[in-house]
């Protein structure tokens, strides 16, 4: 390559980060689903799905209609927007999906979806979103849903964040502890005789200790596929797994891209035969950047270029 490419995605290191995360939820009896934030291309999307991830998570309705058209068919919008306004474009979505479910953490967002749904003669699956839902107002929530036309409780979705270097550190218990709450609230709607089909825990760094939970039933993750440097760092991979790298002179796509627990180190030297570029330390802030700025993904092997990937904006609007 004449002109190094301002970001690069190393395809066999990709695909082996890929294999190494389903192949240890496979063997867990996980399924696992790929959070497109890490990353916002269609491209690394499809090859999750053809690794065997069961689907996709999204943000948006508008992401969700995108990667359906690309035939992407098992979709979960993971953020429990409030606006009433988006109710209809989930629905719509739903339509379009032929799997598809959201995150609610509130009535206004059960019933709202409900009777949007009802209005146009169908039903959206719904999961409550532990990490915002008041934990004492979750067997409310899950009851309405199953009272309410419109919706099915497709399950529950508990995030555990590493916000602090502890929790970087102790990772696995974190994660560990984490899924124990959250397959408890899964048994506490069963005990209310309430079916909890779904039992979904999020997180890449945490991911090992939650696959030791027995009830867990997926495991939906974002930066595994290409890693970054801030989970090299901390020892959650190998500096040589990190599938992405920024040329060095390109460190306006690194603006923001710190982890929580180390909020001064917004990149780390690369790995070899890429030592004269950069690690991004957190990857999902990245291709927010590589979006706004227009740049795109070179995606190499072996040296050589084999495609280009420009993420995707997808934003909702009323």
């Amino acid at each position: 390559m004449a002109t190094a490419p301002q970001v690069i995605v190393d395809l066999p290191r990709l695909d082996a980060n890929i294999s190494r995360f389903h192949q240890a939820a496979a063997a867990a009896g996980r399924q696992v689903r790929a959070h497109v934030k890490a990353h916002r291309t269609i491209e690394l999307a499809q090859r999750q799905v053809a690794a065997g991830a069961t689907g996709v998570a999204v943000h948006t309705a508008s992401a969700a209609v995108q990667l359906a058209a690309a035939g992407v068919h098992n979709i979960v919008l993971a953020w429990p927007w409030p606006d009433a306004w988006r109710f209809p474009l989930f629905v719509a979505a739903a339509t379009q999906v032929p799997q598809f479910a959201l995150h609610v953490d509130r009535p206004e967002a059960i019933t709202g979806v409900g009777a949007a749904a009802s209005a146009r003669g169908t039903e959206v699956g719904v999961r409550i979103d532990l990490r915002h839902a008041p934990a004492e107002a979750v067997l409310a929530l899950a009851k309405l849903t199953v009272d309410t036309p419109g919706v099915r409780l497709d399950g529950i979705a508990g995030y555990s964040p590493t916000a602090t270097t502890e929790e970087i550190r102790d990772r696995y218990d974190v994660g560990r502890r984490h899924a124990q709450r959250v397959v408890a609230v899964a048994e506490t709607l069963r005990d209310a005789g309430i079916d909890c089909p779904v039992v979904s825990v999020g997180g890449t760094p945490t991911a090992p200790g939650a696959l030791d939970v027995d009830g867990v039933t997926e495991i939906c993750a974002g930066a595994y596929a290409t890693l970054d440097g801030g989970l090299a760092a901390a020892g959650a991979c190998r500096a040589g797994d990190v599938a992405l790298t920024v040329a060095a002179d390109a460190t306006d796509l690194l603006d923001g891209c710190a982890q929580p627990w180390d909020p001064a180190v917004a990149w780390l030297p690369a790995a070899p035969p890429y030592q004269d570029r950069l690690a991004p330390a957190h990857i999902c802030p990245l291709a927010a950047n590589v979006l706004t700025r227009g740049a795109e993904i070179t995606v190499v092997a072996n040296g050589e270029r084999v495609a280009v990937w420009r993420p995707f904006a997808a934003p909702d609007r009323g």
